[in-house]
């Protein structure tokens, strides 16, 4: 199941996390959100986000 989880603490900094999500997809995802709420000054990507880059390189070879 796919799932984005924000949250927001007492500063007003905002937290996303993407789950269930592999490669771009998360990205897609999660820009609605990021162009909602402004300016993404740092981002991390999980181990699944290079899972899906990786099959999809995998497939082309």
């Amino acid at each position: 199941m796919q799932e984005i989880v924000i949250d927001f603490d007492i500063t007003g900094e905002v937290k996303m996390e993407g789950k269930g999500f592999q490669g771009k997809s998360c990205d897609e995802a999660m820009g609605h959100f990021e162009k909602a709420l402004g300016a993404v000054s740092n981002r991390k990507n999980k181990p699944e986000y290079f899972q899906g880059v990786r099959s999809n390189a995998s497939q082309r070879a």
